[in-house]
């Protein structure tokens, strides 16, 4: 009764706003009334959930337990060992060597180094190394997947380092354009945190342009995984993570809603949430690397979304794969079966509280070396760090020490 007072009572204060203000409201497109009525209506449920959780005489309704895929039993971290990872993503012993860093090329995005902000990171970034004495040799973007073509063709036969202005997608970028080069061509490559979610930073701790050149200064490089996505277009890799279902399908949704902020991916995965979209799949994982994962002969089965990651984080910092190490030799893989409307929303605020999803027996969170995924739509997309979509069926490996970074 709580519960429904209180759902009342926002719809209420809603509608009142509505009528109470139509001067200033007259001027307010249409989408944006939607979204702001999406908005309310997701912190109420949300209200609502925290209540029956919060009463005894709450009857939660036994779904499937989800315990494996493929042989792989699931991982189920808790609070502290999820805390404990975050604390180092790294699990081989770095070098005590050091790399002298006199010459960087520094990727440089055409559009963004224009505007405001991107002007200031760029100034900030070119003063910090002439302090240094580094000197910077500037490849400025013209176009989408610029980046890669630049770092694939570039002369480095003089470079030390490459480092990229941007975040997880554009160093995807310069990780694929590094991996076409040949291995004596091969150069250390970061990125400094200029992009949306920089998640691969933020597991390295290198959260600011100052943190970088900290690293710069340490001179620790070390070698880190990439994942290589092989699809009917061809091979894609990723330093982050790779969706299907309703994670990439609400990651696109949020993408045209930059304007509302971080608020965005809330809105987005309420949407899809009550979308109820169907998303029947063979999935496969294989955590032995001489026997690869291969989905033949499976049966569809209704997912609700799959993420596989070498990073802890994607998106706004949610650690989707709380136990994840960038150097291990595996990816995590998190798949979700659909566990009705309360609940999907429970396990979206319990990997905002530092991944607590994986503790509930609707979601498979393991390890492994390879994954294929063969979707019965053949129109259904999966994202590759944010910004590239392809088609299935794909298979997923992860490729141990595929280039080096600055730790």
């Amino acid at each position: 009764a709580d519960c429904r007072a209180r759902h009342r009572s926002a719809s209420h204060r809603a509608s009142r706003l509505l009528r109470e203000a139509p001067c200033m409201l007259a001027a307010v497109p249409r989408g944006v009334k939607l979204t702001a009525a999406a908005f309310v209506a997701g912190n109420a449920l949300r209200s609502r959930i925290r209540a029956r959780r919060a009463s005894p005489r709450s009857r939660r309704v036994k779904m499937k337990a989800f315990h494996d895929i493929s042989g792989i039993s699931a991982l189920r971290p808790s609070k502290s060992e999820r805390a404990a990872a975050a604390e180092n993503c790294l699990t081989n012993p770095t070098s005590g060597d050091k790399l002298v860093i006199k010459t960087l090329v520094l990727v440089v995005h055409g559009v963004k180094s224009k505007e405001s902000k991107g002007s200031g990171e760029l100034k900030a970034i070119r003063v910090a190394a002439e302090s240094r004495g580094i000197t910077l040799v500037e490849l400025v973007t013209t176009h989408e997947g610029h980046c890669e073509t630049l770092i694939r063709e570039c002369d480095v036969s003089t470079v030390d380092a490459v480092g990229v202005m941007g975040g997880d997608g554009t160093l995807r970028e310069g990780v694929s354009g590094m991996a076409s080069r040949p291995d004596a061509e091969h150069r250390p490559i970061f990125a400094f945190p200029c992009g949306t979610g920089n998640n691969f930073a933020r597991d390295l701790r290198i959260r600011t342009i100052e943190d970088c050149f900290a690293a710069i200064d340490r001179g620790v490089v070390h070698a880190v995984d990439a994942v290589k996505v092989t699809h009917p277009g061809g091979v894609t890799y990723s330093v982050n993570c790779v969706t299907w279902g309703m994670a990439r399908d609400a990651a696109e949704t949020a993408e045209g809603m930059r304007w509302l902020g971080p608020v965005r991916y809330d809105v987005a995965g309420f949407w899809h949430i009550l979308k109820g979209k169907l998303n029947f799949a063979r999935l496969a994982a294989s955590a032995d690397v001489a026997k690869p994962a291969s989905a033949e002969g499976l049966p569809h089965e209704d997912y609700m979304m799959m993420f596989a990651q070498s990073t802890r984080c994607s998106g706004r910092g949610f650690a989707f794969t709380p136990s994840a190490k960038l150097d291990d030799g595996m990816f995590d893989l998190v798949a979700v079966r659909k566990c009705g409307t309360l609940r999907t929303v429970g396990l979206f605020d319990a990997v905002k509280a530092g991944g607590a999803h994986v503790e509930d027996d609707a979601v498979c969170y393991v390890q492994a070396t390879s994954v294929a995924l063969a979707t019965e739509n053949a129109t259904d997309l999966v994202g590759i760090d944010g910004e590239v979509n392809v088609k299935t069926p794909i298979t997923i490996e992860c490729c141990k020490g595929q280039f080096r970074t600055l730790v």
